[in-house]
Protein backbone atom coordinates (compact mmCIF):
# COMPACT_ATOMS: atom_id res chain seq x y z
CA UNK A 1 0.00 0.00 0.00
CA UNK A 2 0.83 3.32 -1.03
CA UNK A 3 2.12 5.41 1.93
CA UNK A 4 -0.39 8.41 1.30
CA UNK A 5 -3.06 5.90 1.61
CA UNK A 6 -2.11 4.77 5.23
CA UNK A 7 -3.60 8.07 6.95
CA UNK A 8 -2.09 6.46 10.45
CA UNK A 9 1.42 6.78 9.56
CA UNK A 10 3.59 10.10 9.86
CA UNK A 11 4.12 11.58 6.52
CA UNK A 12 7.57 13.76 8.73
CA UNK A 13 10.33 12.27 7.76
CA UNK A 14 12.47 10.21 9.68
CA UNK A 15 15.48 11.26 12.19
CA UNK A 16 18.49 9.49 11.99
CA UNK A 17 17.75 8.35 15.63
CA UNK A 18 14.42 6.47 14.52
CA UNK A 19 16.36 4.35 12.27
CA UNK A 20 18.82 2.60 14.97
CA UNK A 21 16.00 1.07 17.03
CA UNK A 22 18.33 -1.56 18.34
CA UNK A 23 20.34 0.70 20.28
CA UNK A 24 19.61 1.46 24.04
CA UNK A 25 17.24 4.41 24.98
CA UNK A 26 19.23 7.42 26.54
CA UNK A 27 18.50 7.83 30.34
CA UNK A 28 17.36 11.40 31.30
CA UNK A 29 19.65 13.39 33.39
CA UNK A 30 18.65 16.65 35.63
CA UNK A 31 21.07 19.31 35.28
CA UNK A 32 23.65 20.20 37.95
CA UNK A 33 21.11 22.74 38.84
CA UNK A 34 17.95 21.24 39.52
CA UNK A 35 19.58 18.10 41.14
CA UNK A 36 21.16 20.68 43.92
CA UNK A 37 17.27 21.96 44.09
CA UNK A 38 16.15 18.44 44.53
CA UNK A 39 18.20 17.41 47.39
CA UNK A 40 17.63 20.68 49.13
CA UNK A 41 13.76 20.05 49.00
CA UNK A 42 14.31 16.61 50.23
CA UNK A 43 16.05 17.98 53.11
CA UNK A 44 14.07 20.25 54.22
CA UNK A 45 10.76 17.58 54.36
CA UNK A 46 13.17 15.49 56.33
CA UNK A 47 13.88 18.51 58.75
CA UNK A 48 10.27 19.14 59.12
CA UNK A 49 9.15 15.92 59.72
CA UNK A 50 12.13 15.15 62.46
CA UNK A 51 11.00 18.83 63.52
CA UNK A 52 7.29 17.82 64.10
CA UNK A 53 7.83 14.48 66.17
CA UNK A 54 10.33 15.86 67.98
CA UNK A 55 7.49 18.58 69.04
CA UNK A 56 5.08 16.14 69.13
CA UNK A 57 7.21 13.54 71.43
CA UNK A 58 7.54 16.75 74.10
CA UNK A 59 3.79 17.51 74.26
CA UNK A 60 3.66 13.89 75.56
CA UNK A 61 6.32 14.21 77.78
CA UNK A 62 5.32 17.28 79.53
CA UNK A 63 1.46 16.32 79.26
CA UNK A 64 2.53 12.71 81.40
CA UNK A 65 5.09 14.93 83.28
CA UNK A 66 4.72 14.48 87.33
CA UNK A 67 4.72 18.09 88.98
CA UNK A 68 6.40 17.95 92.51
CA UNK A 69 4.62 18.81 95.25
CA UNK A 70 7.00 22.42 95.50
CA UNK A 71 5.75 23.07 92.28
CA UNK A 72 2.29 22.52 92.98
CA UNK A 73 2.40 24.72 95.81
CA UNK A 74 3.93 27.61 94.34
CA UNK A 75 1.97 28.09 91.79
CA UNK A 76 -1.21 27.92 94.43
CA UNK A 77 0.79 30.14 97.06
CA UNK A 78 1.80 34.05 97.27
CA UNK A 79 5.91 34.43 97.19
CA UNK A 80 7.23 33.27 100.54
CA UNK A 81 10.99 32.57 101.08
CA UNK A 82 10.39 29.29 102.84
CA UNK A 83 9.05 28.50 99.17
CA UNK A 84 12.70 28.81 98.28
CA UNK A 85 13.51 25.69 100.13
CA UNK A 86 13.27 22.84 98.11
CA UNK A 87 12.74 20.01 100.89
CA UNK A 88 10.68 22.80 103.69
CA UNK A 89 7.27 22.09 102.33
CA UNK A 90 5.81 18.82 102.61
CA UNK A 91 2.19 17.06 102.58
CA UNK A 92 0.79 14.04 104.67
CA UNK A 93 -2.32 12.61 105.09
CA UNK A 94 -4.27 12.84 108.19
CA UNK A 95 -6.95 12.21 110.05
CA UNK A 96 -7.17 15.17 112.37
CA UNK A 97 -8.78 15.04 115.80
CA UNK A 98 -11.89 17.40 115.58
CA UNK A 99 -14.72 15.36 116.75
CA UNK A 100 -16.81 16.79 118.75
CA UNK A 101 -15.87 16.17 121.95
CA UNK A 102 -12.53 14.65 121.35
CA UNK A 103 -9.56 15.42 123.88
CA UNK A 104 -6.09 16.85 122.54
CA UNK A 105 -3.67 18.72 124.65
CA UNK A 106 -4.86 22.13 123.47
CA UNK A 107 -8.27 21.91 124.37
CA UNK A 108 -9.94 23.16 127.55
CA UNK A 109 -9.05 25.70 130.36
CA UNK A 110 -6.25 27.64 131.09
CA UNK A 111 -3.66 25.74 132.79
CA UNK A 112 -0.14 26.58 133.16
CA UNK A 113 1.25 23.83 131.10
CA UNK A 114 -1.73 24.80 128.46
CA UNK A 115 -0.73 28.02 128.15
CA UNK A 116 2.87 27.45 127.52
CA UNK A 117 1.96 24.97 124.20
CA UNK A 118 -0.02 27.97 123.02
CA UNK A 119 2.35 30.35 123.47
CA UNK A 120 5.03 27.83 121.99
CA UNK A 121 2.79 27.54 118.71
CA UNK A 122 2.99 30.79 117.38
CA UNK A 123 5.09 33.11 119.49
CA UNK A 124 8.68 33.32 117.45
CA UNK A 125 10.46 35.96 115.59
CA UNK A 126 10.46 37.73 112.61
CA UNK A 127 12.80 36.07 109.34
CA UNK A 128 14.19 38.01 106.43
CA UNK A 129 12.16 38.90 103.52
CA UNK A 130 14.90 39.54 100.41
CA UNK A 131 14.86 43.43 99.12
CA UNK A 132 13.80 42.47 95.90
CA UNK A 133 10.93 40.85 96.43
CA UNK A 134 8.48 43.27 97.06
CA UNK A 135 7.81 43.94 93.94
CA UNK A 136 6.51 40.34 93.60
CA UNK A 137 4.75 40.38 97.03
CA UNK A 138 2.40 43.19 95.52
CA UNK A 139 4.19 45.94 98.02
CA UNK A 140 6.47 47.77 96.20
CA UNK A 141 3.60 50.77 95.06
CA UNK A 142 2.16 50.98 98.39
CA UNK A 143 4.22 54.07 99.39
CA UNK A 144 4.65 52.74 102.84
CA UNK A 145 7.98 52.13 104.73
CA UNK A 146 8.67 48.64 106.31
CA UNK A 147 11.07 47.41 108.36
CA UNK A 148 14.39 46.16 107.60
CA UNK A 149 16.43 43.30 109.82
CA UNK A 150 19.84 44.71 111.76
CA UNK A 151 22.44 45.33 109.19
CA UNK A 152 24.39 42.50 110.61
CA UNK A 153 21.96 39.97 109.58
CA UNK A 154 21.42 41.44 106.22
CA UNK A 155 19.74 43.86 104.05
CA UNK A 156 16.30 42.67 103.60
CA UNK A 157 13.17 43.35 105.51
CA UNK A 158 11.37 41.82 108.56
CA UNK A 159 8.47 39.74 108.31
CA UNK A 160 6.45 37.24 110.36
CA UNK A 161 4.72 34.36 109.19
CA UNK A 162 0.82 34.12 108.46
CA UNK A 163 0.20 30.95 110.09
CA UNK A 164 2.02 31.64 112.96
CA UNK A 165 -0.30 34.97 113.26
CA UNK A 166 -3.32 33.14 112.69
CA UNK A 167 -2.67 31.03 115.42
CA UNK A 168 -1.84 34.03 118.15
CA UNK A 169 -5.25 35.22 116.75
CA UNK A 170 -6.94 32.00 117.74
CA UNK A 171 -5.29 31.24 120.98
CA UNK A 172 -6.26 35.24 121.79
CA UNK A 173 -10.00 34.29 121.43
CA UNK A 174 -9.49 31.20 123.20
CA UNK A 175 -8.30 33.18 126.16
CA UNK A 176 -11.14 35.75 125.99
CA UNK A 177 -13.71 32.91 125.95
CA UNK A 178 -12.09 31.72 129.37
CA UNK A 179 -11.08 34.87 130.58
CA UNK A 180 -13.34 34.21 134.06
CA UNK A 181 -10.53 32.02 135.05
CA UNK A 182 -8.09 35.23 135.95
CA UNK A 183 -10.82 37.83 136.51
CA UNK A 184 -12.17 35.47 139.26
CA UNK A 185 -9.10 34.94 140.50
CA UNK A 186 -8.24 38.31 140.40
CA UNK A 187 -5.88 37.67 138.03
CA UNK A 188 -4.86 40.46 135.00
CA UNK A 189 -5.98 39.17 131.46
CA UNK A 190 -2.94 37.55 130.01
CA UNK A 191 -1.03 38.86 126.88
CA UNK A 192 -3.01 41.27 124.69
CA UNK A 193 -6.40 41.12 126.81
CA UNK A 194 -4.65 43.34 129.32
CA UNK A 195 -4.94 47.08 128.84
CA UNK A 196 -7.37 49.79 127.29
CA UNK A 197 -10.46 47.45 126.98
CA UNK A 198 -11.12 49.21 123.27
CA UNK A 199 -7.95 48.43 122.09
CA UNK A 200 -8.56 45.05 123.31
CA UNK A 201 -11.98 44.33 122.03
CA UNK A 202 -10.39 46.37 118.78
CA UNK A 203 -7.86 43.40 118.68
CA UNK A 204 -10.54 40.60 119.25
CA UNK A 205 -12.12 41.88 116.58
CA UNK A 206 -9.11 42.02 113.54
CA UNK A 207 -8.84 38.73 114.79
CA UNK A 208 -11.63 37.26 113.93
CA UNK A 209 -11.63 39.42 110.79
CA UNK A 210 -8.31 37.69 110.07
CA UNK A 211 -9.76 34.40 110.48
CA UNK A 212 -12.93 35.17 108.66
CA UNK A 213 -10.32 35.83 105.20
CA UNK A 214 -8.41 33.23 105.49
CA UNK A 215 -10.52 30.46 106.41
CA UNK A 216 -12.61 31.97 102.84
CA UNK A 217 -9.41 32.47 100.68
CA UNK A 218 -8.00 28.72 100.92
CA UNK A 219 -11.77 27.51 101.45
CA UNK A 220 -11.29 23.50 102.26
CA UNK A 221 -13.17 21.52 100.23
CA UNK A 222 -12.69 18.49 102.79
CA UNK A 223 -16.30 16.43 103.17
CA UNK A 224 -17.51 15.84 105.92
CA UNK A 225 -19.27 13.46 106.16
CA UNK A 226 -22.89 12.57 108.35
CA UNK A 227 -22.67 9.97 110.34
CA UNK A 228 -26.10 7.74 111.54
CA UNK A 229 -25.82 7.17 115.06
CA UNK A 230 -29.29 6.33 116.90
CA UNK A 231 -27.64 7.53 120.79
CA UNK A 232 -27.28 11.14 119.22
CA UNK A 233 -29.34 13.79 120.28
CA UNK A 234 -30.70 13.67 116.33
CA UNK A 235 -29.82 10.37 115.32
CA UNK A 236 -26.91 11.30 112.87
CA UNK A 237 -23.83 13.57 113.72
CA UNK A 238 -20.93 15.14 111.51
CA UNK A 239 -17.74 12.66 111.47
CA UNK A 240 -15.21 16.09 112.03
CA UNK A 241 -12.55 13.72 111.87
CA UNK A 242 -12.11 14.07 108.31
CA UNK A 243 -9.30 13.33 106.12
CA UNK A 244 -6.73 16.33 105.48
CA UNK A 245 -3.96 16.74 103.20
CA UNK A 246 -1.78 18.68 105.44
CA UNK A 247 1.18 20.68 105.31
CA UNK A 248 4.38 19.55 108.06
CA UNK A 249 3.84 22.70 110.48
CA UNK A 250 6.52 21.92 112.62
CA UNK A 251 9.33 21.69 110.20
CA UNK A 252 7.98 25.20 108.54
CA UNK A 253 7.66 26.55 112.49
CA UNK A 254 11.38 25.22 112.98
CA UNK A 255 12.31 27.06 109.55
CA UNK A 256 11.28 30.28 111.28
CA UNK A 257 13.55 29.63 114.31
CA UNK A 258 16.43 28.58 112.65
CA UNK A 259 16.10 31.91 110.13
CA UNK A 260 15.15 34.42 112.69
CA UNK A 261 16.37 37.61 112.17
CA UNK A 262 15.13 39.59 115.09
CA UNK A 263 13.65 37.68 118.55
Amino acid sequence: MAQEQRPFLSSFPKHEEDETDDEPTQQFELPPFHRRKDFTLRLICIVEALGLLALSLAIVLIAQRKHSNLECTRQVSAYSPLLEEPDLVKYSDQDLPLYFNEKTEYRGPPTPEREILWETLWHQGAFEVPEDKLDIMNKSHTGRSYKHVPPEVGTGYAAQLGVLHQLHCVHMLRQWSYKEHWIDRGLDLPGSLYGDPRLTRMHLDHCIEVLRANIMCTSDVTPILIELDPSAPFGERADFRANHKCRNFWDIRQWVMDNTAIP
